[in-house]
C-alpha cells in the first residue's frame, strides 16, 4: 500500500469521526478535528506534488 492510499483512508477516518461528532452534537471538538484535518490535507498538498508521495 502506497503511502498515499495510506493517507486518504485516515483522512476518511477523520472526516467519518468529524461527522459521528457532529451527529452527537459534540461541535466544539468537530471544529477542532475539521481544523486539523483541513491543516493536515493542505500540508500534505503543499508538501506533495503530483510526482513523489506516492
Amino acid at each position: 500500500m502506497t503511502f498515499n492510499r495510506a493517507f486518504k483512508i485516515v483522512m476518511a477516518l477523520v472526516w467519518a469521526y468529524t461527522f459521528y461528532l457532529t451527529a452527537t452534537m459534540q461541535m466544539m471538538l468537530a471544529m477542532y478535528v475539521m481544523a486539523g484535518g483541513m491543516f493536515v490535507e493542505s500540508a500534505y498538498a503543499a508538501i506533495c506534488d503530483k510526482k513523489g508521495c506516492s
